[in-house]
């Protein structure tokens, strides 16, 4: 006669057979088969740079241990990469895709060319949060915000609801800045170079995580004016350089502002298709959770200057479900802004 002691040590030992089974099921899966990270812009950029050093070590922490490849899908400000992801790429747990911040808050925003429910699909994480700059060459003399409320400042931006698209039409908008935006750069790298070229006077929206890796000279040189941070957080080595959020106080207008500013928490998102399997889509968050942990993968990030403050699955669904309950009123507003910036 089984007693409640053994009835328990019976179904924990039921419990560990099944997980066990669904673990060597994952890994007969993905032994020989390849995962792919879908970049949705141009190689060399932040976007880039996350998902293939994210790239070189998540394989061996997934069971079967896949190839992992990095394809480079540019477009539409990476929304061709995260439509595809969502409706074409295999749902079985062989393709995810890393996507501007920003998209996935656009279906909430209107745009008819987000083909997808950003609320649906299989969250991984974010190797961490960024804080975006308002920055502009050294030689083109806007020292301030103020300088950038006197006179016209040229701004590159990749277009298509982009964050660099959007935040120079937000400066406008909430601080009342004349900044003129050039669409049509593929991406960061390309954007960055016009800059160089002084097609640009500099950018709204870039990531300073980014930028200190990309143009570290830049920094280093003082070859920039940083006028304004852009996020939930401020950079802690940025002490002297204002903050979006410290300098609105009205509530409806910082309710309009973290609507955009709330991508920014999710910095380099990582995603799957909707209905993964739940059991290969476990073993995804858990391989991007070992790889976050992984002495090689920090190694690497601390010698390009990437940042780690992961950012798991379910913080980025609570984040997603706050701003798509924000105000109607904060909800049209921001979509007018995004609407002008595809």
């Amino acid at each position: 006669m089984f007693t409640a002691s053994k009835w328990a040590l019976a179904g924990l030992a039921a419990l560990a057979g099944a997980t066990s089974a669904r673990a060597d099921a994952v890994e007969d899966f993905y032994k020989g088969k390849n995962l792919s990270i879908i970049v949705g812009f141009s190689p060399g950029g932040g976007y880039d740079l996350n998902a293939r050093a994210v790239g070189r070590y998540i394989g061996k922490h997934i069971p079967g241990n896949p190839k992992v490849i990095v394809q480079n899908m540019p477009g539409a400000g990476s929304i061709t990469a995260i439509n595809h992801m969502a409706n074409i790429a295999p749902k079985d747990g062989t393709a995810i895709a890393t996507f501007a911040r920003g998209t996935p808050f656009e279906p909430l925003m209107g745009n008819k060319q987000a083909q997808f429910d950003p609320r649906t699909l299989t969250w991984i994480g974010s190797p961490s949060r960024e804080t975006n700059l308002v920055f502009t060459r050294a030689a083109a003399n806007f020292k301030t915000l103020e300088d950038l409320k006197g006179r016209e400042v040229v701004i590159a931006t990749s277009g298509g609801g982009a964050d660099t698209a959007t935040f120079p039409l937000i400066m406008n908008a909430v601080f009342k800045t004349k900044i003129k935006v050039i669409t049509g750069y593929p991406g960061a790298s390309e954007m960055l170079l016009a800059v160089e070229r002084g097609e640009a006077d500099g950018m709204a929206g870039l990531s300073w995580g980014y930028l200190k890796v990309a143009r570290p000279s830049w920094v280093a040189e003082k070859k920039v004016d940083v006028q304004l941070q852009l996020g939930m957080t401020k950079a802690p080595d940025l002490p002297n350089v204002p903050s979006a959020l410290d300098l609105v106080k009205d509530p409806a207008e910082r309710q309009f502002l973290e609507v955009f500013l709330a991508r920014l928490a999710i910095a380099w998102p990582l995603a799957g298709p909707a209905n993964m399997p739940a059991d290969r889509a476990a073993a995804l968050r858990a391989a991007f959770a070992a790889t976050m942990k992984d002495a090689e993968y920090r190694a690497e990030a601390e010698k390009q200057a990437l940042d780690i403050d992961p950012v798991y699955a379910d913080e980025i669904n609570a984040i997603l479900k706050s701003v798509y309950n924000a105000s109607p009123e904060a909800i049209e507003r921001a979509r007018q802004i995004a609407e002008a910036a595809r």
